[in-house]
């Protein structure tokens, strides 16, 4: 049975963790990778990531793991997740089925280990880091570049305690259907 791991967060205000209840132990992580070189030299405004082990190793790649959590997740949560994407939060989507983008977000860099997703939107901008760890960990840890402050943090107000709630669930279920 797979179990979420981590979620930590960052903030303006500082670090901040919640455990998130699953089927195994729980660990709380002291923060979020500061030196990603995947996203370039911007400094971000918000950060969280979550980490979901397996109990064997699972050879997917890391976009074939981004792809199960989000393109495989249940209907209506894809739903949900592209009706927010595009209209509360405002990001430009690409076709969900383009296989340059992953449920509309465009691919910016993919290898096996890693893949790199971007959303953009007036409010701000929006990457996707996605890893394998190792055989039996993945983590997909999102950061927020904050175009707008002021609205994106009315908008993230709402927003945000949704994100920390649905992605371990897409992770967890991409470890199901793994």
């Amino acid at each position: 049975m797979p179990y979420i791991r981590t979620c930590m967060y960052i903030t303006p205000m500082g670090i901040a963790g919640v455990e998130i209840g699953s089927a195994g132990p729980v660990v709380r992580r002291r923060a979020v990778a500061t030196d990603e070189p995947l996203i370039g030299t911007d400094r971000y405004d918000y950060a969280d990531a979550f980490e979901v082990r397996v109990p064997r190793p699972d050879p997917r790649s890391a976009e074939q793991w981004a792809r199960a959590a989000l393109e495989q997740a249940p209907r209506t949560v894809r739903w949900v997740i592209r009706v927010a994407h595009r209209y509360v939060v405002r990001f430009r989507l690409g076709p969900s089925s383009s296989p340059n983008h992953v449920l509309g977000w465009s691919i910016v860099t993919s290898q096996h280990e890693a893949i790199v997703l971007e959303a953009v939107s007036p409010l701000l901008r929006a990457v996707i880091v996605a890893r394998r760890i190792d055989p039996t960990v993945a983590l997909a840890t999102t950061y927020l570049f904050f175009t707008r402050p002021t609205a994106v943090r009315i908008v993230w107000a709402i927003v945000g305690p949704v994100h920390r709630r649905v992605a371990p669930y897409l992770l967890e279920h991409a470890a199901v259907l793994g």
